[in-house]
């Protein structure tokens, strides 16, 4: 074999193995380069220079050591045996040197109800207040909507809550830090509408994956200086329905919480429930792809592996590029009065008969419009007022120019949060319900027509009115506009 001449460069194919070769070991340096970057951190910031927010985080076991009655599934009729998971009361604080939004948010069903009042924010903000000088206006308290946490009946468990949340006030407070504070996006599919419609257009239950659902999960990272994740914050919208056992527990959104806790080294994770009035785990069974499993034979395993899913999803958003939140905080509430169809008679079955009676002349399925206009009509007076309204409250918080976070009242449907972000689409939006005094459920316009649970599962057992919707929608954007350039 001849020698090889060198000296007119490499042969063809050697530089193809060389090349490959480079590329290769490229794709390798990058992978681990990646490999080496721990989950959720950021670039460094400059030493000396202010951090623009202050935070503090807590969280606290809110565990009843007592046999109660668990909220949510009306098939429970015997207290809880036990726990399957511990349960919390967490608290996030972010400050800007002048103003400052203390969140609780509550592994409970509700934090209070419009209907029943039990004072369980009243006795908070009250003690806030006199202890830290806390006005209530800066206080937003949530509820992840959990139905394996006691009934809110339990006067001890009320007690239990209303102390173990200042506690948490008090913790968060002594462990403020200087922090920066980044937005992020992702999606899930663990989520599913629970809304289907049959041919006349009314509601069935089971699982509709054509109907309205809302498959973002929003993220909040806050970083210390070393750009390192010191707290985690997520949103997504879906009820936490997916075991209806006589344990107590944080069901997926407790799964979610610990798993992205360990992930990023031990730090708070904080989930905030969305507008899930109309979303459920999706947990069918092969066999059966549109009904939904029945969750008191759904054992812990399966919980945590949905959690775990969600968990995935939101450390698909920390590897993405994230959005740095700056500017300074405020905070504007907005009492609303959602107007109700008094008007309305009968149940959803009323009228929607395949085919049209003539002698009626707006019965059948095509004419549900022309009957709700009648109804919408005879619920008000002659000035046009509503007979009878619900009242609510909400809340935004703004973060300099881009980040909103809209705090909504009861159980809104996905119709809700969809059309929030739509409008203020271009910012950091962040929509999130439970949030105050429980109203209900709150289902869009579209979906009151076609009747079901969630339309007539308020508490006055009548739908509100298709214009509730554009009602709740004014008062969430006039307020994120009295917001704007304010320091």
């Amino acid at each position: 074999m001849a020698p090889q001449d060198i000296s007119q460069g490499p042969s063809r194919r050697n530089f193809l193995k060389g090349a490959a070769a480079a590329v290769l070991a490229g794709s390798l340096a990058g992978t681990l380069g990646a490999a080496e970057k721990p989950l959720g951190t950021e670039p460094a910031s400059a030493e000396g220079s202010p951090l623009p927010f202050k935070i503090g985080v807590s969280e606290i076991d809110i565990t009843p050591t007592w046999k109660t009655m668990l909220a949510g599934f009306e098939h429970r009729t015997k207290p809880s045996e036990g726990a399957y998971q511990p349960i919390h009361v967490k608290c996030l604080t972010i400050g800007d040197g002048k103003n400052k939004v203390v969140y609780l948010v509550a592994e409970t069903v509700y934090f209070d109800t419009q209907d029943r009042p039990w004072g369980i924010i009243d006795a908070i903000n009250k003690e806030l207040k006199r202890k830290h000088g806390i006005n209530p206006g800066q206080v937003i308290m949530m509820a992840t909507h959990n139905h394996s946490a006691p009934v809110m009946g339990d006067e001890r468990f009320r007690a239990w809550l209303v102390e173990k949340s200042i506690e948490a006030v008090d913790k968060a407070l002594a462990s403020e830090r200087e922090a920066r504070l980044f937005f992020g996006r992702g999606s899930s599919s663990i989520g599913v509408s629970r809304r289907g419609t049959d041919m006349n257009g009314d509601d069935t239950w089971e699982i509709n994956p054509y109907g309205f659902h809302d498959p973002e999960v929003v993220v909040l990272k806050f970083v210390d200086r070393a750009g390192k994740p010191i707290a985690l914050s997520f949103a997504y919208s879906c009820h936490p329905t997916t075991i209806g056992s006589n344990f107590v527990g944080g069901d997926y959104a407790g799964f979610a919480q610990a798993e992205m806790s360990s992930r990023l080294g031990g730090i708070p994770a904080i989930f905030m429930q969305g507008t899930c009035g109309d979303m459920k785990p999706d947990n069918h069974r092969p066999e059966s792809p549109f009904n939904f499993y029945a969750p008191a034979k759904v054992h812990v395993d399966e919980v945590k592996k949905i959690g775990v899913r969600l968990a995935d999803d939101i450390t698909k958003a920390l590897a993405s590029p994230m959005e740095e939140i700056t500017g300074p905080i405020r905070i504007g509430h907005a009492h609303v009065e959602f107007p109700v169809l008094s008007a309305w008679t009968g149940t959803n079955g009323i009228e929607t008969d395949a085919v049209a009676d003539p002698s009626k002349p707006l019965s059948g399925p095509t004419r549900r419009m022309a009957r709700m206009a009648r109804r919408v009509l005879a619920s008000m007076d002659k000035n046009g007022r509503y007979n009878v309204t619900q009242p609510g409250d909400l809340a935004v918080v703004r973060i300099g120019d881009k980040f909103v976070h809209a705090c909504l009242p009861g159980e809104m449907c996905s119709p809700i949060g969809l059309r929030v972000k739509d409008e203020l689409r271009g910012s950091q939006v962040m929509v999130t319900a439970y949030a105050g005094l429980y109203i209900g459920y709150f289902p869009g316009q579209a979906q009151i027509a076609a009747g079901g649970y969630e339309v007539f599962g308020n508490f006055h057992r009548l739908p509100y009115s298709p214009e509730a919707e554009d009602v709740l929608i004014y008062s969430v954007m006039q307020t994120v506009k009295s917001l704007a350039g304010k320091a």
